[in-house]
């Protein structure tokens, strides 16, 4: 990942992990943030209910077996629901959502033995009193708060702003994406004209969009190009014990 954002994240989470635990990353999409997380525990089993992640995740843990056999070896894509879990634990469960209920934590906390960890993103801070607001069932930020609260859970909290921007190895790559994705940047986005003569110029990829946030050349190889994309991330980290327990030094 260009912006490094999954690292930053595994090095909060790092100190409440042990190398003896497994490890549950429920909707782990491609699984970015386990190949981090892999030198920290014993075994991964990286679930998510999209067909195509889970077979790009696994295609991508055979290419990786030689170069990087220990993450390989450690870290097992499982095409599940969320929602069938029930009679599953492990020592810790990250939960990657992108939004969540309290039906779906209802369900997924008893799941860890030990740590529970939830990723939140939302927009930047600038965007709104609660960056987390979302639409439907979903729990924003301070929800998720009062849920833990409520249900007795010894928790921290981190929230932070990062990039989690969209690396591109070409132009024909961004044109794809924008026409496809580009609402959920929540702009309107002009895509490209790959016909004409100066495609490939600055001047063509500033072109691009009329936000403060313009594609941009990162002089990088393998990924030249680059949507840049600030997004506020909360960790909450649970410690499963009650707030009671911790109080009591139980």
């Amino acid at each position: 990942m260009y912006t490094a954002f999954h690292k930053k994240l595994s090095v909060l989470v790092e100190p409440y992990l042990d190398e003896r635990w497994t490890l549950a990353d429920i909707g782990c999409g491609l699984g970015l943030i386990d190949f981090y997380l892999a030198p920290m525990v014993r075994h991964i089993t990286a679930i998510d209910n999209d067909e195509a992640a889970i077979r790009d995740l696994t295609q991508h843990l055979d290419r990786i077996y030689f170069t990087n056999r220990e993450s390989a070896e450690k870290i097992a894509a499982e095409l599940a629901d969320a929602n069938d879990l029930a009679d599953r634990t492990w020592d810790a469960v990250a939960l990657s959502f992108f939004g969540t209920s309290r039906e779906t934590l209802d369900k997924l906390l008893p799941r860890a033995r030990r740590r529970a960890f939830i990723f939140m993103y939302g927009r930047p801070p600038a965007a709104g009193p609660d960056p987390f607001a979302d639409a439907g069932s979903n729990l924003t930020f301070s929800e998720t708060e009062s849920y833990l609260l409520e249900k007795g859970y010894a928790f921290k909290k981190n929230v932070m702003e990062m990039q989690f921007g969209q690396p591109f190895k070409t132009i024909e790559d961004i044109h794809t994406f924008l026409k496809e994705y580009g609402g959920s940047f929540g702009r309107d986005i002009a895509c490209i004209d790959l016909g004409a003569d100066d495609a490939m110029d600055d001047a063509a990829i500033k072109r691009v969009t009329d936000a403060e946030e313009r594609i941009i050349k990162t002089n990088r190889f393998d990924y030249p190009y680059y949507l840049p994309k600030s997004i506020s991330a909360a960790l909450f980290i649970i410690v499963k014990k009650t707030a009671r327990d911790v109080s009591e030094g139980v």
